[in-house]
């Protein structure tokens, strides 16, 4: 999916090259309506992930509270009896202010409308191989906040801004920032479309 994993390959298996072959996720058309407009931002940032321990769900909110940011957090756990989530849970209804959460959202156009419509977009996951969501707010022009790993430097470059992964504390920092700045940070680097990864694909099946 990423340059990144094309690397890990090259170390790992020493693949003929020639057969080797970088094909992102593209990211549906109703993310792109729109994008070139004006951002209308509102005040939430906002945070679209499973609520589990690599997806650092309750981290981000723990950094929120400790920023005096409003996040917004959509997203399903894995099970409703899951202690992170349960954790997560009581934070959130400690903090109504700052963590606003009430599960996911399915509708694919009111996602969009969401991401576009928001001041930015936060993952702060420790792994990823190329995450949609990021991809989608980006493709609705809404500005990232991403973790400091490579599969988003090489997917985003100087178009995102990045996060150590640390201490909700040393997080809240990059948080505060990230918030402030929001406003006039430009938008992400455009991510390609399905129709462009299905040119990609016809082309690699023709050449086999």
């Amino acid at each position: 999916l990423t340059e990144w994993e094309a690397e890990v390959t090259r170390i790992l298996f020493n693949p003929d090259e020639r057969k080797l072959h970088v094909v992102p996720n593209g990211v549906e058309e109703n993310f792109f309506r729109n994008s070139e407009l004006p951002r209308q931002s509102g005040e939430e940032l906002v945070c679209t992930a499973t609520i589990t321990e690599r997806k650092r769900v309750l981290e981000l909110a723990e950094a929120a509270v400790a920023a005096r940011v409003p996040v917004r957090i959509l997203g399903n756990p894995y099970g409703n009896d899951d202690p992170y989530y349960r954790r997560f849970l009581t934070l959130a209804e400690q903090h109504p202010g700052y963590v606003r959460y009430a599960g996911a959202v399915n509708n694919r156009t009111k996602l969009a409308r969401i991401y576009q419509s928001a001041r930015g977009f936060v993952l702060l996951s420790t792994m990823e191989s190329l995450s949609l969501s990021a991809l989608e707010a980006a493709a609705s022009g809404c500005p990232l906040l991403l973790s400091d790993l490579p599969w988003a430097n090489c997917t985003f470059g100087r178009s995102a801004t990045y996060c150590p992964i640390g201490s909700p504390h040393s997080t809240a920092a990059h948080l505060r920032d990230f918030y402030d700045s929001a406003l006039t940070l430009p938008r992400p680097a455009t991510p390609p479309r399905w129709k462009d990864i299905a040119s990609q694909l016809i082309e690699i099946y023709r050449k086999l």
